[in-house]
Order: C-alpha cells, then sequence, then structure tokens
C-alpha cells in the first residue's frame, strides 16, 4: 500500500504553534506627507510586539531589491503617498510585482491607493492590485461607516455601524465587482460632492495575480492609528494577507458548529463552515497500483475523517475502488479519481444530518461525466448520505441517464401513496435543462438555504446563476445515513447499481449555505485552480 501526498497535521497542533510572521512595514513615498505617518508606521512595529512578529520597518524603496521578498509574509504599503512622482524603480517594481505573484500578501493602507506615477505597464497592474485609485476627497469629519461583512478576521470584532473621524476618499472606478467589500461609507453623513453615487466601498479585500491584497482607505489621522478598532483591523488584515503563505487561518474560528481547517484548506478564499474537503491531489490511500483505499478529508475535527472502500456486498472484493489518475492536463495538472460503479463510504451514520435538519448546506464538485450505464433510471449518484426506507431521507448530486445534473433533498416526510423518486412539494427534483458533455469537465455546485421550515435548492454549473431551483420542506427530525461519494449511500445490497461513471478531481461541502459573494469567490478560485471554462 502507498500513500499519494502528505500527512494530516492535527488543527490543535497547527494553531498552537503557527509560524511567526515576518512583515515588511513599508513607507517609501514621492508625494503627500501626511502627519499620521509615524504614527502608522508605530501600529505596525507595536502589533508585531504585541504578537511576536518579527516586522522590518523602511522608508527606502530599494529595500524591495536588497532584501528577500520571499522571505516575508505581507508587505504593508503603510501610508505612503505617490502623487508627485514615481517611488519605485523598474526594478523594485519587477521584484515586488514577482513577490505578489508568487503568493506574497499585500495590505494598502491610506494614501497607498494614490501611487500614481509609477508609469508603464506597472501602474495598471498595482491599481488592480489596490482594487481602484484615489481620486479626491472632502475636508476631514465624521461619517458614518457601514460594516457589510462581519466574518472576516479584520472586522468581526466591529458593530454594524462605526462612526468614526477620517477623510472620504472618492475612488476613479467603484472597485466592488472585483472585489469583496468589507466596509462602505454612508455617502449621506458626510459633506462634500466627493461621492460614489450612493455605493462607497471603502476597505475590502481580494485574490490578485497569485497574491492577497487587503485595502483600508481609513488612516488619514494621528488619532486613528490609537483607535483600539482601527487596530483590530490591521492586525487581522495582515493574518489574512499571510495567510496566503499557509501561516494564519484565512477566517475567524466561530463559536457556533464550524469545523477549522487544516492548514491544506486556508488557500481557499473561504473557510468558514468548511466540512468537507476530498482533493485528489491530497491524501489519496492507493494500492495494487493505482486503485484507492481511502481518501482524506482536509478538514480534521470532525466525523467524516476519511472516506473508504467497501468490500460488502461484492462478490469480488476490491472491486469497489476507484482509480487514482495524475496530472491531468486539462484541469491544470490536477489529479483525478475515476468511478465507474465504484464508491468510498465514510462510516459515520450521522456526520452529515445536521445539514438536511436546518443548518444547510452548500457543495462543489469539479468533475467529469462518462456515457452512464442504466441500473436504476435515471439514478446515477456522484455522492449522497440516502436513508432506505418508507420516505427516504438525505441529499445527493446524480445524474440523469443523459447525463443532466439533478440534485435533491429528501426529509422524510410522508406523502401520500407509495414513496416516488421524485416529489414536486416534498422533495422536488432540481436539474439542468442540458446534460453535460462526456469527458469535459465542470463545476458543479448546488445550495440549501438554512432553516427548519421551507428553504431554496439551487443547482449550478460553472458560474453564481442558478440553472434551476426550488423550494424544500425541513424536517428536523429527518435522519439521513452514512456519506457515500461515487453513489447514492452506502448501498451494500446492490452496491454499484446506483453509481455514476466519471471522474471527481474535488469534492468540497459546507455546512451553511454560503452567501452570493462567498459563492462567487469560490467559483472564481476553482474555475482558475481547475482551468474550467466559465459557461456551461
Amino acid at each position: 500500500m502507498a500513500c499519494f501526498a502528505l500527512a494530516t497535521i492535527p488543527y490543535s497542533s497547527y494553531a498552537a504553534e503557527p509560524k511567526v510572521l515576518r512583515i515588511l512595514n513599508f513607507q517609501a513615498d514621492n508625494g503627500f506627507q501626511h502627519k499620521s505617518k509615524p504614527e502608522a508606521m508605530a501600529l505596525v512595529e507595536r502589533l508585531g510586539e504585541e504578537n511576536g512578529w518579527k516586522v522590518v520597518s523602511t522608508r527606502n524603496s530599494s529595500s524591495l531589491t536588497e532584501l528577500d521578498l520571499s522571505t516575508f509574509d505581507t508587505v504593508v504599503f503603510n501610508n505612503n503617498c505617490g502623487n508627485k512622482g514615481r517611488i519605485m524603480k523598474p526594478a523594485e517594481q519587477l521584484a515586488f510585482q514577482k513577490y505578489i505573484q508568487n503568493g506574497g500578501g499585500f495590505l494598502g493602507v491610506h494614501c497607498a491607493g494614490a501611487i500614481w506615477k509609477e508609469g508603464g505597464e506597472f501602474q495598471p497592474w498595482y491599481e488592480g492590485l489596490v482594487g481602484t485609485k484615489l481620486v479626491d476627497h472632502p475636508k476631514v469629519q465624521e461619517a458614518r461607516l457601514i460594516v457589510e461583512d462581519r466574518s472576516h478576521p479584520a472586522t468581526s470584532h466591529l458593530p454594524e455601524e462605526w462612526v468614526v473621524t477620517d477623510e472620504w476618499h472618492r475612488f476613479g472606478s467603484n472597485p466592488r465587482e472585483n472585489v469583496k467589500v468589507l466596509i462602505s461609507v454612508d455617502e449621506d453623513s458626510y459633506q462634500g460632492k466627493q461621492k460614489m453615487g450612493g455605493d462607497h466601498p471603502f476597505v475590502w479585500h481580494h485574490e490578485y495575480d497569485g497574491g492577497r491584497s487587503f485595502f483600508t482607505s481609513l488612516g488619514h489621522t494621528k488619532e486613528i492609528y490609537s483607535n483600539p478598532k482601527f487596530e483590530k483591523l490591521i492586525e487581522g488584515a495582515i493574518r489574512w494577507t499571510s495567510a496566503g503563505n499557509g501561516t494564519e487561518s484565512s477566517e475567524p474560528i466561530a463559536d457556533t458548529k464550524v469545523t477549522p481547517p487544516n492548514p491544506g484548506t486556508t488557500n481557499l478564499p473561504v473557510n468558514k463552515g468548511l466540512f468537507l474537503d476530498l482533493d485528489a491531489n491530497l491524501e489519496v490511500e492507493v494500492e495494487d497500483g493505482d486503485r484507492v483505499k481511502a481518501w482524506h478529508n482536509q478538514v480534521s475535527g470532525n466525523a467524516a475523517d476519511v472516506f473508504v472502500k467497501q468490500d460488502e456486498g461484492r462478490k469480488r472484493a476490491g472491486s469497489g475502488r476507484p482509480t487514482l489518475k495524475k496530472s491531468v492536463s486539462e484541469i491544470g495538472g490536477n489529479s483525478t479519481l475515476i468511478f465507474e460503479e465504484q464508491e468510498l463510504i465514510n462510516m459515520d451514520e450521522d456526520a452529515f444530518d445536521h445539514m438536511v435538519t436546518g443548518s444547510g448546506y452548500t457543495w462543489f464538485s469539479v468533475m467529469s461525466v462518462y456515457k452512464q450505464r442504466v441500473g436504476k433510471k435515471d439514478v446515477n449518484s456522484f455522492f449522497g448520505n440516502l436513508k432506505n426506507g418508507p420516505h427516504y431521507e438525505g441529499f445527493w448530486g446524480n445524474l440523469m441517464d443523459d447525463n443532466r445534473v439533478w440534485m435533491g433533498t429528501r426529509n422524510g416526510k410522508p406523502a401520500k401513496g407509495k414513496p416516488t423518486l421524485w416529489h414536486k412539494e416534498l422533495n422536488p427534483c432540481v436539474v439542468t435543462p442540458e446534460p453535460l458533455t462526456e469527458h469535459r469537465y465542470y463545476l458543479v455546485m448546488g445550495r440549501m438555504g438554512a432553516g427548519q421550515e421551507l428553504v431554496d435548492l439551487e443547482l449550478f454549473i460553472n458560474s453564481t446563476t442558478p440553472v434551476d431551483s426550488k423550494p424544500v420542506p425541513v424536517n428536523p427530525k429527518a435522519n439521513p445515513s452514512k456519506m457515500a461519494v461515487g453513489q447514492e449511500r452506502d448501498a451494500v445490497n446492490h452496491p454499484g447499481k446506483e453509481s455514476f461513471h466519471g471522474e471527481i478531481s474535488r469534492l468540497l461541502i459546507y455546512e451553511r449555505p454560503l452567501s452570493d459573494d462567498e459563492l462567487e469567490q469560490m467559483t472564481r478560485h476553482l474555475s482558475d485552480s481547475y482551468q474550467i471554462q466559465q459557461n456551461p
């Protein structure tokens, strides 16, 4: 038996002994000189002392080439303006650009958005890194901030509204379409013509050209750098931008039932609520050459730790094992598992039950389909935890015999007459109008709303526009079975009969419905990682 990839690192060990962050506190400039520059520099140094980080402060652009940027987790452009002339020489620009492209982190504070004179191809690249550029502002005054997302480590401590005195920049373009906005400013709360037409983002983050970028336009006054709320915002921003190098968790650990991810999952833009991450590149145990014995979950700390082969019910032992297919060029060199009436089972009976009794779920499958061999008509499952019985319970992802994708949640509520595969009110069929093309790779996604009454089921193919959506009633007492990958359940009575033919490269399940913005982030990330074409 051989094990393909890495051993699992327990989350508790990872959290207890984090890597010491190295931060480049960069304040080289060529423009307006803020009186708050010393306070800005001192804040990052103070955060370094409090957290045990290594902070290197510099006001020289030559540091970008003289220092080994690859040793830094984040570079902070700390309230340094460039509105009068170039800050960086071409070699320094190139060094910084390569640092980001190699997975580095960037935090831009206040006037870092007004670096306008770098020239050449670097200038638009830098404005893309920031998200936009500062244009002008009214006089310094008090305004009301709206905290749009409090799940991020930079904003989890903030109230829903925050009144601050600062300089309220207008930007050359609204960055919202390309970034995740965390905080916006209420334009009715300040005086002046410098506004953005009612939608005025002010703090945001995004992944950009291989790295992570966080920008806050706050930071004009001396006083804000000693404001505890702003201090924690900067601290959380640094932790998030540094997570691109595998050093810090990118999401706060919530008090509710949300499983913390392993370091292997921190490259995902959304980690909150991640319950299952089966990655064909990681921890696939094989035997007899390339036959898969076990597939390990990259999220630790829950009962869905591993999916294993199932011989019970099969005439020939080992015939139910999928095949590992390594380095598939069509999906960027990622590996995949081939299922041909085969399955892997998580042996915990109740691990996924809560997802259909109220928490909701979101799942992502990077997959390809083959011609289906009909067993039970239109039931070719690529995952599911359906429990047999008089009414059936669980959720699943399936293919029709013609390779149209369908999903469902069966809640165990009784219907009149004999149970049927679908029931328009109790267990509706959410289905694509067109079949998938054989041997092409797709990103297939499903989402179920949270709640214990009537919620929506939504199905997506390669984009965040649902191809179908139907309401389904929730049964808080539903009791599904073991989760299977490759078929609808642990079907020892007829193994392979309701299984699909195709490949799965990545299967992720969140124990909550992701927001539309989070779904967009994950879709973009997985599409880029697996070279998925954007239209179905």
